[in-house]
């Protein structure tokens, strides 16, 4: 298990926090997808070789991709310190049980140690201990008649992400997919990066 220093997140006061994550909010939401990243996306998704086969020596299954897209400055930003994927983005919507949905939601309600601890296969095959919340925010844009726009709902990947993208020396324009699977019926992920294999596997 990958080790770190403690998130930068978790020592700021809950009010720092939400400022930090209200940058994030108009990024993502109201995106209108081109035709050609539809047909795109619609095409057959497979899981690097040796993706299965660390997910096989952790006894998982059920993989399956559930986002993809370019990082974002906002991703990569020591200060925001987490990934974002937004709700509307989500290849697959049945990746999470019941159970798993309430102990993200529990962040939403306030409960600082709230969040869903996941083990995440990074792109150099190292796995680490990350949380993953659902942040609901309301655009920070204002419509004709002055009033704020619709909630944007996302879930954060966090906790130790900071650590992630300096490990894997990850920036702004990469190619990602996230991955689901099950391990011992718990919820891990895999990130895969689609550009710079060759660079973060040494060749």
């Amino acid at each position: 298990m990958a080790n770190g220093e403690i998130d930068v997140e978790e020592l700021m006061p809950l009010r720092k926090r939400q400022s930090l994550r209200l940058e994030i909010v108009d990024e993502y939401v109201d995106v209108v997808v081109p035709q050609e990243q539809q047909q795109e996306e619609e095409q057959v998704e497979e899981l690097p070789e040796r993706f299965k086969k660390k997910i096989m020596e952790m006894g998982g299954t059920e993989e399956t991709l559930i986002f993809k897209r370019e990082l974002t400055k906002t991703d990569v930003d020591k200060g925001q310190s987490h990934l974002s994927i937004p709700l509307s983005s989500l290849l697959s919507l049945d990746f999470l049980t019941s159970d798993e949905k309430e102990k993200i939601e529990n962040r939403i309600k306030g409960d600082r140690e709230g969040g869903l601890t996941v083990e995440v296969i990074d792109p150099r095959l190292e796995v680490w201990e990350l949380k993953m919340r659902r942040c609901d925010m309301e655009k920070k844009k204002k419509t004709k008649n002055g009033k704020r726009g619709k909630t944007s709902s996302l879930y954060l990947l966090a906790y130790k992400w900071n650590h992630v993208v300096k490990a894997n020396s990850l920036r702004e324009g990469n190619k990602l997919q996230l991955w689901s699977f099950r391990s011992q019926q718990k919820l891990c992920l895999a990130l895969v990066l689609l550009q710079g294999e060759e660079r973060l596997l040494g060749n």
